[in-house]
């Protein structure tokens, strides 16, 4: 009792002798925090200064991998399977047609740091193809080039270092679609490919020069680049393309998407693609696809063309 009561004495005192609140007087007494491993393992070199030892931190975990990680954790094994390409391992989730007259494989690819479980409208038609008599390929997209895009003062200098920073993206990406065409030919019907945002002007750069990958048709969502050039070659990469291309983007869509819309309507209407549909949805949450109207628009085209 006489201890508490020699205490609170010295509590109140201390501000007025060190000339501080009573807020940083309190500190005074507070009890030394035990150390941590960290402090324990800190030694002192000859002028009594501790010096840290040598401790290794864990490296966070990167996007690509928390995504497979997760993905393997969540859905059923039979469903998921680890595809190598190049250097690095893909989850690839399959999904069997659900209908007794099968249309082909659907392979859905999403943009640049996009999880296939994304809910803008891949997952949706993850689910709901099956039901509609498609196979589904869903493939963990390549990470976006930490370089890219270039922030060069000048046109000229912009485009040769944005095309320095997507060469290595490219010849990955091709290592990929060439493993995942090798898992589509085992399933009956026709290769339909579904893709969103950058994903789709480098799928089409690469079909332009490796005809052997090339789908029998391509679903494309909101589409477009970075740079007012790449997309000017993204059109007319289009516009010149034999593939048949529904070409979708949203009422609600950004404003670099609306615009580069527009660049590849006018090369193909210029270049008179026959198998060419662009068409506008109505959203209510901007970037996400009203899901009926999706299954709608994608199975109306490809009747429209003949399957």
């Amino acid at each position: 009792m006489f201890r508490l009561f020699l205490i609170t004495a010295l509590f109140s005192l201390l501000p007025h002798v060190l000339g501080i609140s009573q807020a940083h007087a309190f500190f005074y007494f507070q009890e030394e925090p035990a150390k941590s491993d960290e402090q324990e393992n800190a030694t002192k070199d000859g002028s009594g200064k501790l010096q840290r030892s040598d401790i290794k931190i864990a490296q966070p975990i990167s996007s690509f991998e928390l995504q497979k990680q997760d993905l393997n954790h969540y859905l059923p094994s039979n469903e998921v399977e680890l595809l190598k390409a190049g250097d690095n391992e893909y989850t690839l989730i399959k999904g069997t047609s659900s209908t007794k007259n099968d249309k082909g494989v659907a392979i859905l690819i999403p943009d640049w740091q996009q999880g296939l479980t994304n809910a803008k409208a891949l997952n949706f038609l993850r689910k709901e193809l099956p039901t509609h008599g498609w196979a589904t390929l869903s493939i963990q997209s390549p990470n976006k080039p930490s370089n890219y895009p270039s922030s060069a003062s000048t046109q000229s200098e912009l485009a040769e270092q944005n095309k320095v920073a997507l060469m290595p993206y490219k010849n990955e990406l091709k290592s990929l679609m060439m493993e995942v065409m090798k898992k589509a030919k085992d399933y009956p019907g026709i290769f339909l490919v579904i893709t969103q945002g950058s994903q789709a002007a480098m799928l089409i750069d690469l079909y332009k020069n490796n005809e052997e990958l090339l789908p029998s048709a391509l679903v494309i969502l909101s589409g477009g680049m970075y740079s007012h050039l790449e997309n000017d070659t993204f059109a007319h990469n289009i516009a010149t393309s034999e593939l048949p291309i529904l070409d979708l983007i949203l009422k609600r869509d950004s404003r670099s998407v609306l615009e580069n819309a527009l660049l590849r309507k006018k090369y193909s209407n210029k270049e008179l693609k026959v198998f060419y549909r662009q068409k506008s949805l109505s959203n209510i949450m901007p970037g996400y696809y009203p899901e009926q109207s999706l299954i709608i628009e994608i199975n109306g085209w490809l009747k429209s063309i003949g399957w």
